[in-house]
């Protein structure tokens, strides 16, 4: 049974239960994209559900903003970092200068774009400063054991 994708409606909204930050929040278009991408990585991939982290707050250049998801790894260090909008936004250069952005502070080898039905997944070489395009998320092992730059 799945732990994604229990709705309610309540005050005309329809609210979707996140296992991550165990409460329910309202299902807009891009809440739908998130959830769907972190069921896919828990259900699919064996991404420890304990090791997610949702719109939580960073803090660069003198601004706090919010990422979307980050995976952890088994050394409690970030290691996806996940950027979402709705299905009717476009996988622009904005969107990965933002995720970019957000990763200055967490340092990922892996970052994912996607707004549903487009998905970019880039490994990022921390030595070269290079990256690769993925066909699909790292499989759990490709970042598990990861140490501390």
């Amino acid at each position: 049974m799945s732990l994604f994708f229990k709705t309610k409606d309540l005050d005309g909204k329809r609210w979707i239960f996140d296992p991550i930050r165990k409460k329910y929040v309202v299902l807009t278009p891009e809440e739908k994209v998130r959830q769907s991408i972190l069921a896919y990585l828990v259900e699919h991939k064996s991404y420890p559900i304990r090791f997610i982290a949702v719109e939580k707050q960073i803090h660069y250049a003198e601004k706090n903003r919010r990422y979307d998801a980050v995976i952890y790894n088994q050394n409690h260090q970030p290691a996806l970092l996940i950027e979402c909008k709705q299905p009717d936004v476009a996988i622009t250069q904005k969107v990965m200068e933002q995720a970019t952005l957000y990763n200055l502070v967490l340092k990922v080898p892996f970052l994912a774009l996607t707004n549903g039905k487009q998905h970019f997944v880039i490994q990022i070489n921390t030595e070269t400063k290079g990256s690769v395009f993925l066909k699909d998320f790292p499989e759990r092992e490709e970042f598990w054991s990861i140490a501390e730059p």
